[in-house]
């Protein structure tokens, strides 16, 4: 190595570090507390920025999108039919949020009464979700679609926070019919049915009866059985059980059909909701029959959905043919398709399932849709429904013949229904259509008796005064400036108290969920 090389230096503490602390001058012990305060406040600031501008967690105080969405409430469980349900406060304290249990809660699966013990009631409060506040404003595939449940500025308060349905895009008329929602497409055109899609229509069926929950106490229910027979021949087994059985005992067909008895017969297809103790006294048109069947040859089965003078009727065959069949007010028979179901075939066990909604009627055959009316074969009348007031039932009947037949977790669902109260609806009910401006949203809670929404919006707050008098604004309207985000996940469900004081509670992770 020459001279002009350097050479390499023992390593080894520099004193100055020791006695100054930096270049500053600080002791080190000051450093390394000034950089710790500088990250906890830059933590601090990229959450206030994160809470801002990407995620921001909310907790639901009211029942308004109940049962989908949970404000305060009380978990019950029927002691005559082993239902679970949630049911709301009767009415609520003067202080906000507060929480005052019903002397009664209502079963929504056997219409039981069941007496509160309102000083050991454990109050679960409402659902924390999550809501995403930036996808909707990209655009695109991001946007506001139809169906999406939303977090907004409340109208009349800009302080509160409101959680609803988008039903109703900017642009677009809307029109509340027998309890669907029609849209009439910007510019014009034709009013048609707002279908929701499968993803949320799961959410929105609220149950009618759960033949797994029959009532195990007829002293106390209000209409058991739900299944009836037609006729004396003792074909029909297990009505009241937990399973239902034909077994032919000749070669004629024989029925079952849906009809509730006692004082509350007439509420098993009406708009009922144990969080609201009742039933707001609509009739829902709107059902769907599951079950899973078991079906031997050479039997077949049919289920059969009566709304007004249609009739709907899907034929199951133990060899694999599915029919499905329309039969008209004028009594003409129309085949709306033919499918072949290898899961039929062999005497497995397959889940079935027939549904009108939305001015749709369909069957799955295992958890797949096989046939579906199409809009030429099977459509509403605009003119005949802006007329007409629901006054009776939908039907329902199963028929079996010549095999044996076995039906496991019969259920009966019903739809969401949109409500017109006389008075308090405002706007978009039969023959008063609402337009929507280009940044104006309409939205609906799907708890629809109990929701205070764009229907019956009637006062504005200070926030919306000056857009109200410069016309950029309309009650009744979600402003697109006001939308807070999209509600996308349920990351905390009501806590579950664990005394009887509703002391030391922990989440119900069970309900940790996804919103659709």
């Amino acid at each position: 190595m020459s001279s002009g090389d350097s050479q390499p230096q023992r390593a080894g503490p520099d004193p100055s570090a020791v006695t100054t602390g930096g270049p500053a001058g600080r002791p080190a012990t000051s450093l390394a507390l000034l950089e710790t305060i500088q990250a906890l406040l830059t933590a601090v600031m990229l959450a206030f920025i994160f809470r801002a501008f990407f995620i921001e967690a909310f907790i639901i105080p009211t029942g308004s999108m109940a049962p989908t969405l949970l404000g305060q409430h009380l978990t019950m469980l029927c002691p005559v039919c082993g239902w679970e349900f949630d049911a709301g406060p009767r009415h609520r304290g003067r202080r906000p949020g507060g929480f005052v249990a019903p002397d009664f809660a209502y079963c929504p699966n056997c219409h039981t009464r069941i007496r509160v013990d309102r000083e050991r009631a454990a109050v679960r409060n409402g659902d924390r979700i999550l809501v995403h506040k930036w996808p909707y404003l990209v655009g695109g595939q991001l946007r506001l679609r139809p169906w999406d449940v939303i977090v907004f500025r409340d109208p009349s308060d800009a302080t509160q926070n409101y959680i609803k349905r988008v039903v109703a895009l900017p642009g677009e008329t809307v029109e509340i019919l027998d309890g669907d929602v029609f849209i009439q497409p910007p510019g014009g055109g034709e009013l048609r049915i707002r279908r929701k899609p499968p993803h949320v229509q799961r959410h929105l069926w609220f149950v009618v009866f759960d033949q797994d929950y029959p009532p195990f106490d007829e002293r106390f229910t209000a209409g058991s059985p739900a299944w009836l027979p037609e006729d004396d021949a003792d074909a029909w087994h297990g009505l009241a059980r937990r399973v239902v059985r034909f077994e032919p005992v000749d070669a004629e067909p024989h029925a079952i059909r849906f009809s509730p008895l006692g004082p509350a017969a007439h509420e098993y297809l009406q708009d009922v909701y144990g969080y609201n103790h009742g039933s707001a006294g609509n009739y829902v048109a709107d059902v769907r029959l599951t079950a899973t069947v078991r079906l031997s040859r050479p039997g077949w089965l049919r289920w059969e959905i009566g709304r007004d003078d249609y009739l709907f009727t899907a034929t199951f065959d133990a060899d694999g043919p599915v029919r499905l069949e329309l039969r008209s007010p004028e009594g003409r028979r129309l085949e709306i398709g033919r499918h072949h179901s290898d899961a039929l075939a062999g005497g497995r066990p397959v889940r079935l399932e027939l549904a009108h909604v939305d001015w749709r009627v369909f069957v799955r055959v295992g958890g797949v849709e096989v046939l579906t009316t199409s809009d030429e074969q099977y459509g509403p009348d605009i003119a005949e429904l802006r007329r007409y007031r629901r006054i009776t039932p939908p039907t329902l009947r199963i028929v079996a013949a010549e095999g044996a037949v076995s039906l496991r977790s019969l259920r009966v669902d019903r739809d969401v229904y949109y409500t017109y109260v006389r008075r308090a609806t405002q706007r978009a009910y039969a023959r008063h259509p609402f337009t929507l401006a280009d940044d104006e949203y309409f939205v609906l809670g799907d708890n629809s008796p109990n929701s205070f929404d764009s229907r019956e919006w009637h006062t504005l707050g200070l926030h919306l005064w000056q857009a109200w008098r410069s016309e950029q604004y309309r009650v009744g309207t979600v402003r697109r400036d006001q939308i807070v985000g999209q509600a996308f996940f349920v990351y905390l469900p009501g806590l579950l108290p664990l005394d009887s004081a509703g002391r030391w509670r922990v989440p119900d992770i069970g309900r940790v969920r996804f919103v659709q």
